[in-house]
């Protein structure tokens, strides 16, 4: 993915691949409107399959799935931003290897959090290292990319995070069985046991699919978040 001219980018993507399925109408940024969603992908390489867009040199991955995430909420109003500065470009500049990228992370939420004082949630979106059979779900003869959130306990207030966590993972369960793995908690030493989520309590870890997953399947799953997403805050301004 060219994260340089992601935009432009996807909507090659959609006339080749999704019109047909969905219609995506970026709007461009409204200065007077403050973002509510920021989404972030600490692992930005992390990968998925699709035999038809490597023919065109695309590698999809969460990066790209978090722009497709941007396009169905902007869509419906909800103001998103994306990150789009460079993991890796941090990471180098640096010093710093892979083993470090939630630094790198860490650095541009703070920032972003400086900017926006109101986000109602921020995302951190991966996706797993699992088998197709563990991170595939059919649901009305559709395979879907299975989603499951994770969330760090080395910080004091983790139980607001795991609150939301479980909030939305309920509400993905309750219209959609068995399409959430559930909620990972993960103990341990350092910032990589803390997921960036002890800088705010809106913050949450989402794994979409695995890397045996194709975008087609994620974007199936896309769909169901943003539709849940929206729910999720329509219940916190209501």
């Amino acid at each position: 993915i060219d994260i340089k001219n992601p935009k432009a980018m996807l909507e090659s993507i959609f006339k080749y691949k999704y019109e047909p399925k969905i219609s995506i109408n970026y709007v461009s940024n409204d200065l007077n409107k403050e973002p509510v969603i920021y989404i972030y992908n600490t692992h930005e390489s992390e990968g998925y399959i699709d035999n038809t867009l490597s023919n065109y040199n695309i590698n999809p991955n969460v990066k790209m799935a978090s722009y497709l995430l941007q396009g169905l909420l902007e869509k419906d109003g909800i103001k998103t931003i994306v990150e789009d500065r460079s993991m890796k470009e941090y990471l180098d500049n640096n010093k710093l290897d892979y083993q470090e990228s939630y630094q790198a992370s860490r650095f541009y939420l703070q920032d972003t959090l400086n900017k926006y004082k109101d986000l109602k949630l921020i995302i951190d979106l991966h996706r797993d290292a699992v088998k197709k059979e563990y991170s595939t779900i059919k649901i009305n003869d559709k395979n879907y990319a299975k989603v499951m959130f994770v969330v760090g306990k080395n910080y004091d207030t983790y139980q607001i995070n795991l609150d939301l966590a479980n909030k939305i993972n309920n509400m993905i369960k309750e219209k959609y069985p068995n399409l959430s793995r559930g909620v990972l908690t993960k103990d341990g030493k350092g910032i990589r046991a803390k997921f960036n989520q002890d800088l705010n309590p809106n913050v949450i870890l989402i794994e979409c699919g695995g890397n045996e997953n194709s975008i087609d399947e994620v974007m199936n799953t896309i769909v169901v978040l943003k539709d849940i997403i929206k729910e999720y805050l329509g219940g916190i301004n209501g």
